[in-house]
């Protein structure tokens, strides 16, 4: 569990933030982060890696395409990952394995806090614009 939590977290890191900071160097608007809105980034499919003849050998369509389709789930995604790392959370306290319990706090702590941020107003705003 400890390492698919921190893999689903890298993953949609590149996926979120990781498409809104080269949108925002795309159109040269780095205060754009701050404020993810169509108006002023534009459409999220055109910062990423062009597709072409070649797009199935390019590892950059891959990498952003599948980021960006996990960070489009990331509701249900945070549901389940805090859920099954409460549950390996309580297993290694009852086993009295330490290492991986604090392992499992701080992942399930980066996603408690990941929910909670896109819980939050701007997290709305940036998910409805990768859904565009």
């Amino acid at each position: 569990m400890l390492s698919a939590q921190l893999l689903f977290l890298a993953v949609y890191l590149v996926g979120s933030f990781g498409v809104l900071l080269v949108a925002a160097l795309h159109i040269g608007d780095l205060p754009a982060v701050l404020d993810p809105r169509l108006e002023r980034l534009g459409d999220p499919k055109d910062s990423l890696p062009p597709a072409g003849p070649d797009t199935a050998w390019n590892p950059l369509v891959w990498v952003f395409g599948i980021c960006r389709a996990v960070a489009m789930f990331v509701y249900p995604l945070a549901f389940v990952t805090l859920v099954l790392g409460l549950a390996a959370l309580l297993h290694a306290w009852r086993t009295g394995d330490r290492k991986t319990f604090g392992w499992l706090v701080i992942n399930t702590g980066a996603w408690f806090a990941l929910a909670a941020l896109a819980l939050s107003p701007y997290g709305t705003q940036l998910h409805g614009w990768l859904l565009d």
